[in-house]
């Protein structure tokens, strides 16, 4: 076995490029072939029986089984596992999950690290051993991520399972993991501490214990000194059990912290030192001043506590205000979990910037070492698996992966930033490979294979057909200053009353996804940047069909062609005209919609007369929208704190997307759901910090 605990990182390897792990494959005493670490020289699972090692050393030593069998209704069992390796262990929970889980609305949610991923190939390779396992372990397949730091959420609401996979250093990754729940059982399961010394650290300890809650269980293989040593350091009492075949012993733990009268969330805050309470929001004051004292008094008020969102026992009511593709996701997050949500617009569903005719779904390529960067690429996953699971649970088609080309020429990416991203996520292709993609000359290119076209109509139809959804046309009433006055917000018994135009209702959560109306409702946020944006789109006979593309392309703009009513049509979008609220279709914006297209492939426009906007105007048309969008240009994801109710303010506010609203609003949904519901966050502390609708950059 290697003295190295890990192979040489380059120090300019940016900090989102994750390296695979190299295997060695053997056989078992079985005669199957299995994976062996080759930084590490360790096995990844028993070579006698690795299924039946889980089951007896992680679902046994955590007495899973009875654990989750009575799970309450809403009750969210968090399971925390070092060591993602082959998800051997996971699918066993998994396959136990199913026969088991009760008949009710409690959620298995695993958190899971990984510093060196499997191939997606050597996962398949090292899965197909176990047969039992095939169907769950294609579905994982299917959705394992590529090698991109951060977490990676994967739903499957149907079985009320989430799994969170963190690709990166294992203590670096648990320090980023935030929000109210708490670790129920632990997995140890990375390589042994005589192969990996560096993973069994008292930092990583440290983390574990910050996570867990008072009877937190925990279960490892290893029964070395310093694993021993280190748990009962961080408030593990420890009880050895009989190992699994030739080992001799294992261990199993439970957190037990030297408490006396504080209260939970005092422990919260004393493992969580860096986390500072969100700025609080007022109300309108005749003065500035006035103003600027009320809010230095709300932030310094001591004794802070967190509000208990997690204790939820039964079925939420919450008004979703604005029916765009921000308010359709939070919908579907939070009716998915078992709640009743009614959605209510003053037009009709997806009447708004992203109700175009189909939504291009392609991510922003940015510096790795850029912050926004992990929300861009994670959000944009997390979209790719998304649209596809609801089509597979509604039958509604809804996106269509098509790959586009993203031209190198109109991208400020530089040649080595482009390589930092794996090949499976975008790949940099010569000027020759990219004129055989899309057969024209558009110079060097990156291929995104994942890229698509999303159904605009079906993701709304495929949201709402859901049982816990309704939808109402309704308009949300202010006064010509809109604060958060008494006459049309108020709390009362844990409560949001609202004012509609001919009716109040109440309900136990509000969120605000009205993109720049929300700006009205809120009166500490700096009012969106805002722009128009046109598509333009057009049939197209056999003759134009054959000269078009052969995949979509993105230079700042985009050009994508598709299917609608049995005829060919192209798309070009969108236009960006500042500052206006004008949503009249016009042919200046048809204009400028070719004028992009052809700076980025002048073969295209002038070889053909398809693109003539003069002589085809008759048969185009248009849909012009207003894209609202924060002076950060992220968008505004979280709680809004309301002066006199501090943490427990029920308001929340998901807007402001821009023009990336397709690949933002799945993951950034769950955020929101997760900050309601009391969960564990999909993204990191300072992502889920910097989105905050209270985040000093975007107040006035």
């Amino acid at each position: 076995m290697p003295q190295s605990s890990q192979p040489p990182v380059s120090s300019t390897t940016p900090a989102s490029t994750i390296q695979t792990a190299k295997l060695h494959w053997q056989l078992d005493d079985n005669g199957v072939t299995v994976p062996i670490s080759g930084d590490f020289g360790d096995v990844y699972f028993s070579k006698t029986d690795g299924l039946a090692e889980s089951r007896h050393v992680f679902i046994d030593g955590n007495n899973l089984a009875t654990r989750l069998a009575n799970l309450r209704n809403f009750e969210r069992f968090i399971i925390g596992e070092i060591g993602f390796g082959t998800g051997l262990n996971i699918l066993a929970i998994w396959q136990l999950w199913q026969q088991i889980r009760p008949d009710n609305h409690s959620h298995l949610h695993i958190i899971t690290t990984e510093k060196f991923p499997l191939r997606k190939t050597d996962l398949e390779q090292a899965l197909s051993v176990w047969t039992a396992l095939a169907g769950l372990s294609q579905q994982l397949i299917d959705n394992y991520p590529p090698p991109l730091a951060g977490c990676h959420r994967l739903n499957w609401f149907d079985e009320r399972l989430t799994i969170d996979l963190w690709l990166g250093d294992a203590t670096d990754t648990l320090s980023q993991v935030t929000g109210q729940g708490r670790v129920d059982a632990w997995l140890l399961d990375g390589f042994a501490p005589s192969c990996n010394h560096e993973l069994w650290s008292a930092d990583l300890l440290a983390q574990i214990a910050r996570l867990s809650k008072p009877h937190t269980t925990l279960a490892t293989f290893s029964v070395a000194s310093a694993v021993k040593q280190g748990l009962k350091h961080h408030g593990f009492t420890l009880a050895k059990r009989k190992g699994f075949g030739k080992k001799r012993e294992m261990l199993t733990a439970s957190f037990q912290p030297k408490l006396t009268s504080a209260n939970f969330c005092e422990v919260y805050f004393r493992y969580n030192k860096k986390i500072k309470p969100f700025f609080v929001t007022l109300p309108f004051t005749d003065t500035f001043e006035s103003r600027r004292r009320q809010r230095r008094k709300a932030n310094n008020v001591k004794g802070f506590k967190l509000p208990n969102f997690c204790a939820i026992t039964k079925p939420l009511s919450v008004a979703v205000i604005g029916a765009g593709v921000a308010g359709l996701s939070s919908a579907y997050a939070l009716a998915a979990r078992g709640h009743k949500v009614t959605i209510f617009d003053k037009d009709k569903p997806l009447a708004g910037a992203s109700g175009n005719i189909r939504g291009f779904l392609a991510p922003k390529l940015t510096s790795l070492q850029r912050l926004e960067t992990n929300l861009h690429a994670i959000g944009y996953l997390a979209s790719c698996r998304f649209y596809p699971y609801l089509t597979a649970q509604t039958g509604i088609n809804i996106l269509q992966t098509t790959g586009c080309l993203d031209l190198l020429s109109h991208n400020r990416l530089q040649l080595d930033e482009v390589k930092d991203f794996p090949i499976e996520f975008a790949r940099l292709l010569t000027a020759a490979q990219a004129k055989a993609k899309v057969g024209y000359e558009v110079g060097q290119a990156i291929f995104l294979p994942n890229a698509g076209l999303i159904t605009t109509a079906n993701f709304a139809n495929a949201v709402l057909c859901h049982p816990n959804i309704s939808f109402q046309t309704e308009e949300l009433t202010y006064f010509q200053q809109a604060y958060f006055q008494q006459a049309y917000f108020q709390q009362d018994s844990d409560q949001v009353l609202l004012t509609f135009t001919e009716h109040q209702q109440f309900f136990d959560h509000v969120i605000l996804c009205m993109a720049l109306d929300t700006c009205d409702f809120l009166p500490t946020v700096k009012r969106f940047n805002h722009s128009r944006g046109q598509v333009t789109w057009f049939a197209v006979d056999e003759h134009d069909k054959s000269q078009l593309p052969k995949l979509p392309l993105k230079y700042g703009s985009y050009y994508a062609s598709f299917n609608e009513n049995s005829k060919r049509h192209v798309m070009l979008g969108a236009s960006f005209v500042r500052d206006t609220l004008d949503t009249t279709p016009a042919i200046t914006d048809h204009q400028m919609n070719v004028a992009d297209l052809a700076d980025a492939v002048p073969d295209l426009v002038n070889n053909t007369d398809m693109f003539t906007v003069e002589k085809n105007i008759p048969h185009w048309q248009g849909r012009a929208s207003i894209r609202s969008q924060t002076l950060d240009y992220l968008p505004l994801v979280g709680q809004v704190w309301q002066a006199g109710y501090e943490s427990k303010s029920r308001v929340w506010s998901f807007s402001a997307l821009g023009s990336k609203g397709y690949a933002y609003a799945p993951i950034c949904s769950e955020l929101l759901v997760g900050l309601l519901c009391g969960e564990i966050l999909p993204l990191a502390n300072k992502m889920v910090n910097t989105l905050s609708p209270n985040r000093k950059v975007i107040r006035r």
